[in-house]
């Protein structure tokens, strides 16, 4: 049995560890369960999503602080989580995963399939989704034409609830929003059927064409985390820091010039003195010992450049994503140097892909055995799922050159296919081949078309086509 670390107040609903929704396996929610799901969801929201999204965004803590009297009040942001997500979410899904099937129609009739639903797009989002909040959501549904289609939830529109089995199966997905007037409303989406509900009250199920729950949940690590959530606290401090450096600065161009033991005074008594030009004047003092100059201020120049630099490395050592600005990489071309370098992220993202790869497989099923009359494989083959070969490719840059040379050597060893998959750029290996023997099969037609008194049998087809049309 999976271990409970908190008890839903409201209704039969628990949570496991990386805030995992689990139920009872073979019941329905009912309303009070619902609103239990929702109100522990509203917390996480609270908690995670909003501040993960504020973060993402640029809108930080920091620029809510209220102003301090008499004080600069600069609110500098440093937006190192955008940085960060962006950086590691084009890394790993920059370019879209290869999906194929060893069988040639499914596999046409696949591709056809991915590029309708823009499925390099969905991707890309749910990994930048997964990489803010921790998780996401990827719901199948039928368009109006009954054909099946996909799209991306985020998390604080959705969540997934799963049996209380050891392999924690999916029971239900559920999809809400408020409309206009604040009233709550959504779909809970189970195995062949689908419940509406608002508010409190849950409608009569109405059977669909899916026969598991169409939607599968995407997350890189069990514990649900994202890529900055373990470094806020660095993030803030780094804010705080600057905004510091930015008030002194400031502070420093208010400095005050001292005129002590001088009589400033004019013929009729008058001081021509702008008091916003900020001068403490004292013509009591010592003649003979008169003074200008300005106040001293301390200055903590260094000691705030060495903890701005300190900070700067721990976000980027701690998240496991390496400063792509350091000196090191722009002066360092060895490939295999580069490698070590990059060597904690491409950990991370082997880590990740092996997720998602099990939840891309999970999706297919899904679509595959669904009752959609095989509008995306035959219906002959909806176990095709378990063939499915995924491929991930991470973006980064490549030596074209050695690229092919290695694809070159890998083919006496591996299949021409897989060979093929090593070069960037080619998302169908399959089709690269096809395409290549189409290519010979019509080069060597030319040429024996090419050659006087060729045997008829050698003649390439459209020859053949030629002299029928003559004869007719």
């Amino acid at each position: 049995m999976v271990t409970i670390i908190s008890r839903i107040t409201k209704g039969h609903g628990q949570v496991v560890k990386g805030d995992v929704f689990i139920f009872p396996k073979g019941e329905k929610l009912t309303a009070e369960d619902l609103q239990g799901f929702l109100a522990y969801q509203r917390l996480l929201y609270d908690k995670r999503y909003k501040p993960n999204y504020n973060l993402y965004t640029s809108n930080h803590p920091i620029l809510q602080d209220s102003e301090k009297a008499w004080s600069e009040n600069n609110k500098l942001v440093v937006p190192m989580p955008r940085l960060l997500v962006d950086e590691y979410a084009g890394y790993f899904g920059g370019n879209a995963p290869t999906v194929q099937l060893e069988d040639e129609t499914d596999n046409d009739s696949l591709q056809a399939w991915l590029n309708n639903v823009e499925f390099a797009d969905e991707h890309s989002e749910i990994v930048k989704t997964v990489s803010i909040y921790g998780r996401s959501y990827l719901l199948a549904y039928q368009s109006e034409g009954a054909k099946p289609e996909i799209a991306h939830v985020e998390p604080d529109e959705g969540f997934m609830v799963y049996d209380d089995t050891v392999k924690c199966e999916p029971l239900a997905f559920v999809r809400y929003s408020w409309d206009e007037n604040g009233i709550l409303e959504g779909t809970i989406y189970y195995a062949n059927e689908y419940v509406t509900f608002t508010d409190e009250t849950l409608e009569e199920a109405i059977s669909y064409t899916w026969h598991d729950v169409p939607a599968i949940e995407f997350y890189s690590n069990e514990e649900r985390q994202g890529i900055f959530d373990g470094v806020k606290t660095l993030i803030e401090a780094l804010d705080n820091v600057m905004s510091r450096k930015a008030n002194q600065v400031d502070y420093f161009d208010n400095a005050y010039m001292l005129a002590l033991g001088l009589n400033l005074e004019d013929e009729d008594g008058n001081i021509q003195i702008d008091r916003n030009q900020r001068l403490i004047y004292s013509p009591d003092a010592d003649a003979t010992s008169a003074k200008v100059g300005f106040i001293e201020k301390p200055d903590a120049d260094g000691m705030q450049e060495n903890l701005i630099n300190r900070l700067i490395d721990l976000i980027y050592y701690t998240s496991m994503i390496p400063n792509l600005q350091d000196s090191a990489f722009s002066g360092n071309s060895s490939g295999v140097a580069l490698q070590f370098k990059l060597l904690p992220m491409q950990n991370m993202a082997a880590f990740q892909e092996r997720k998602f790869i099990k939840s891309l497989r999970r999706m297919f099923k899904v679509l595959f055995e669904s009752a959609d009359g095989g509008q995306i494989v035959r219906s002959i083959n909806k176990e095709s799922w378990l063939d499915l070969r995924f491929t991930y490719t991470r973006n980064m840059p490549q030596n074209m050159a050695d690229a092919v040379s290695t694809a070159v050597q890998a083919s006496s060893l591996l299949s021409q296919q897989t060979a093929l998959a090593m070069i960037p750029g080619i998302d169908d290996p399959q089709a690269e081949i096809k395409r290549k023997q189409d290519e010979q099969n019509e080069t060597v037609k030319n040429a024996f078309n090419s050659v006087p008194n060729t045997p008829d049998y050698l003649v390439g087809d459209s020859h053949d086509d030629t002299e029928e049309s003559e004869e007719q």
